[in-house]
């Protein structure tokens, strides 16, 4: 009788220590999910990409004093507002930019001065959880990708151009490539090419490495991701595996080009080579500097939109 009642009494406390540990696990997800989906709140991203330039010593102030932008904003298919400027050189070709982390559209500025230079028009958009996007949350790309739709049909339909590009730098470039795995060739919101400068290679490995300090496989990083993944699953609807660019741009047919920064050590060489490799379009190419994350713009301006051009110029039909 005493064993039994023993046996009983390990067998509730252990299925209550069970029950709180994963009702903890789960909450403590909710916790990690919300600082993931809301990582800029109190944080001015617009500073942000004015600090960032003058580290690349860069004038903005020159730019916006030399180019003049209109305000415009476009409406997505999830109801969110994209705000966004444009810059007209009365071309009909236009590039959409879409910036990465941290940052606001005027983070832009480098590449839309490399555009304005050679002809094109330029739009350049706030992704969500940045600068006057309506949606707080960042969401890897999965979300942002129905911004960059908007705004690739806002300018064939309502600026009526006739060939529209989308650059995209580091999250910004991952936002490109899941935006360009989820559209069909030949439709409004499909652009004619897309540019991926230093793409984030995946939502889930980039969380592991920053949670296990570059250590993907270590127990803080395989519990924290763990849990926010399950509870953004449950509760968000959102699945990280959408983020997983390498994964996600076997479905990508749109002509791509992939720009790879060799001394970057945020998005790893080899990894936005396992992004290349793994995009369905035939119709791909790579480059090479011998830069910082996304600084090939900043280091070799005439080289790199060379290569840009010579891609679009040769490739896109």
């Amino acid at each position: 009788m005493k064993k039994n009642r023993l046996k009983k009494g390990i067998i509730i406390t252990v299925s209550a220590f069970l029950v709180l540990t994963a009702v903890g696990s789960f909450a403590f997800g909710g916790f990690i999910a919300d600082k993931i989906l809301h990582q800029n709140e109190g944080k001015n991203t617009h500073d942000n990409s004015i600090k960032q330039m003058e580290l690349w010593d860069y004038d903005y102030k020159a730019f916006e004093d030399t180019y003049k932008g209109t305000e415009i904003t476009a409406n997505a298919e999830d109801g969110n507002t994209v705000p966004a400027t444009y810059y007209s050189t009365d071309s009909d070709k236009i590039v959409i930019l879409v910036h990465g982390a941290g940052g606001d559209r005027a983070c832009a500025a480098p590449l839309a001065e490399g555009y304005l230079k050679r002809g094109y028009d330029v739009i350049a958009i706030d992704q969500r959880g940045c600068g006057k996007n309506a949606d707080d949350r960042v969401t890897f790309g999965i979300n942002e990708q129905l911004d960059v739709r908007a705004i690739v049909e806002y300018a064939r339909e309502t600026l009526g151009k006739k060939t529209v590009y989308v650059h995209g730098q580091s999250m910004g470039a991952q936002t490109a490539a899941i935006y360009a795995s989820n559209v069909k060739p030949g439709n409004v919101n499909a652009a004619d090419a897309v540019i991926c400068d230093s793409p984030v290679p995946g939502m889930e490995l980039v969380l592991k490495e920053m949670f296990g300090d570059g250590d993907t496989e270590s127990f803080m990083a395989q519990y924290l991701t763990g849990t926010s993944k399950f509870y953004m699953n449950v509760v968000n609807k959102m699945n990280y595996d959408d983020g997983d660019t390498i994964k996600v741009v076997a479905n990508d047919n749109i002509p791509t080009l992939v720009i790879c920064s060799d001394r970057d050590e945020v998005c790893l060489p080899n990894q936005v080579e396992m992004v290349y490799n793994n995009i369905a379009c035939d119709n791909k190419q790579i480059v090479h500097f011998d830069s910082a994350h996304i600084e090939g713009i900043i280091d070799y301006p005439e080289e790199y939109m060379d290569s840009v051009e010579e891609f679009l110029n040769g490739n896109i039909k």
